[in-house]
């Protein structure tokens, strides 16, 4: 479900942190710093998530949250494709 409908943050948990073997973590931030010596990539903190959606767009999706929709959704593609079901 939405936190705050009005801003759009969620009260479920995502996937917004990856726990990397070591050497996998060495070589993103590697590739992190070098990114951001090059500017490819701004330095400091990101501002939280703003959903772009209009307010619409939001109630619709909060309702199908609200529903089950989501859920059954989830449940349907588990199971015609195994491999999802754990992702």
């Amino acid at each position: 479900m939405l936190a705050d409908e009005g801003a759009a943050r969620y009260d479920r948990g995502m996937a917004t942190e990856l726990h990397l073997d070591p050497e996998l973590a060495e070589a993103v931030r590697l590739a992190r710093r070098r990114a951001e010596e090059m500017g490819e990539l701004p330095r400091g903190p990101f501002a939280p998530f703003e959903s772009t959606l209009p307010p619409e767009a939001r109630e619709l999706i909060a309702g199908w949250l609200r529903d089950g929709g989501y859920d059954e959704a989830i449940a349907r593609i588990a199971l015609e494709d195994p491999d999802l079901a754990n992702l």
